[in-house]
């Protein structure tokens, strides 16, 4: 298993399904992005015919590759979630395999009064993750998804030694009710190797730092393709 992460469980028939595999960050990318265009018009029209026009999102650097990092893990059923306002809450799977747990407001939420968050059910994952000896999973929120009702948490998980990818599903509805269908995409698993960890430094400006920073920028503002910017008249 040297330089690979799996997955496996133990539930009858789980692995028949394969839609409901973790799967690659890349076959989730929002439909947003996908539909997005590169350029922009400006005054509904294309600025020239022998330049670039001005890019939108998705020629910016930061979204390059972030919809392609790690594993998306899906829902294994439908969930069912309500909180009321008196209180009450509940949940229901189809099928007793499928649990889930609650984290009391005792653990965390009393501590966290100003938000939006109402509850915190805990999903009993199925799937086991294993990862090579110094290994570890960032247990990451779905980006730019956008979704008002729920998102499961920011974790970390030492998977070379601990192997449940149980999430905290944190409740924000405005609605005392939701239901999250099976196949819906959860969240992102990023596995990392704990000893690649940087040691910071906060140093003045010299010249050694101030040419490579130049050298990254000429790289992309020398480039109409690369860079964003353009001016005209109003």
């Amino acid at each position: 298993m040297k330089n690979k992460i799996i997955f496996t469980t133990s539930v009858p028939g789980l692995l028949e399904h394969k839609e409901l595999y973790p799967q690659p960050a890349k076959n989730y990318t929002p439909d947003w992005y996908k539909n997005i265009p590169i350029d922009i018009k400006d005054n509904n029209k294309f600025v020239s015919k022998v330049i670039p026009n001005n890019k939108t999102v998705k020629m910016c650097p930061s979204f390059n590759d972030v919809f392609k990092d790690g594993y998306v893990i899906v829902a294994h059923c439908d969930i069912y979630l309500r909180v009321d306002k008196d209180g009450y809450w509940e949940w229901q799977t189809p099928d007793d395999l499928f649990p889930l747990d609650m984290h009391p407001d005792s653990q965390m939420l009393d501590y966290i009064k100003h938000t939006n968050v109402k509850k915190i059910f805990k999903l009993v994952n199925p799937w086991y993750c294993i990862t090579p000896k110094g290994w570890s999973i960032k247990q990451i929120p779905l980006l730019y998804n956008f979704n008002p009702d729920w998102y499961v948490g920011y974790g970390i998980l030492n998977t070379d030694v601990q192997h449940e990818i149980n999430q905290q599903i944190f409740y924000t509805s405005d609605s005392n009710e939701i239901l999250i269908k099976r196949g819906t995409p959860l969240n992102y698993i990023v596995p990392y190797k704990r000893s690649n960890k940087l040691n910071m430094d906060v140093v003045p400006m010299n010249n050694t730092l101030s040419n490579k920073i130049d050298k990254g920028i000429r790289l992309v503002r020398s480039s109409f393709k690369a860079s964003s910017l353009y001016y005209r008249n109003s």
